[in-house]
């Protein structure tokens, strides 16, 4: 279970407690005459007529539950944003100026564009064409990429193999190559890309295909 999806579920039983005592309220307006408080009237119910008195004002007005929940995924979609905001500001030299992250585009554009992604993510895979057309329509973008590979084992060799391709300078023509394969990326299919495009995959690159697995979400 996620994070959120957690919160949300504590907060509908939050919600059930605390509606207990707004449920108190709205009985006591049909009787004026009554002077007790909620929480000394809702003590007096059975357990029975408490639960049912929940009940029926959920029933009566769902959408309470809905706006509540609604703001917190808003809270924390705002919590979210300003945290990976902090990080980013942070890691910027990192993330936008690292030596060794591939690049594509314009090297000195005036606008910046950075893809974490993984060659089995069949989302990145949609996004390939996307970004081709945006750097063709736009001389003045500058496209860095990060491989970032957390589907397996196929997904960290080709992740080596495309940076080992990039210091052959041949690394956009490599990583393009790698997204129109069909199926699963894996090593026989990485080399034969590689082959395929020309990279000289046994004096320069096999050596890197061997550097420890740490360094495969870090473009060193």
């Amino acid at each position: 279970m996620t994070n959120r999806l957690f919160v949300r579920r504590v907060l509908v039983w939050a919600i059930w407690a605390v509606l207990a005592f707004g449920a108190g309220s709205v009985w006591l307006t049909n009787f004026p005459r009554i002077q007790l408080g909620t929480a000394a009237l809702a003590a007096e119910m059975s357990q029975e007529e408490f639960e049912q008195r929940i009940r029926t004002y959920l029933l009566e007005h769902p959408e309470v539950l809905m706006e509540a929940v609604n703001r917190l995924d808003a809270k924390q979609g705002e919590q979210e944003a300003a945290a990976a905001s902090a990080v980013l500001k942070d890691r910027a030299a990192d993330v936008f100026q690292d030596a060794a992250s591939p690049v594509s585009g314009n090297p000195k554009g005036e606008v910046t564009l950075v893809e974490f992604f993984d060659y089995n993510c069949p989302y990145c895979r949609v996004m390939v064409p996307l970004l081709t057309q945006a750097e063709a329509a736009d001389p003045l973008l500058r496209i860095v990429y990060k491989e970032f590979p957390i589907l397996g084992a196929g997904s960290v060799f080709a992740a080596k193999a495309a940076l080992a391709a990039n210091r052959q300078g041949k690394y956009v023509t490599f990583h393009r190559a790698l997204y129109q394969l069909r199926g699963p990326v894996d090593e026989p299919k990485v080399l034969e890309v590689a082959a395929n495009v020309g990279i000289d995959n046994r004096p320069r690159m096999r050596p890197a295909l061997r550097a420890p697995a740490r360094t495969r979400a870090r473009n060193h």
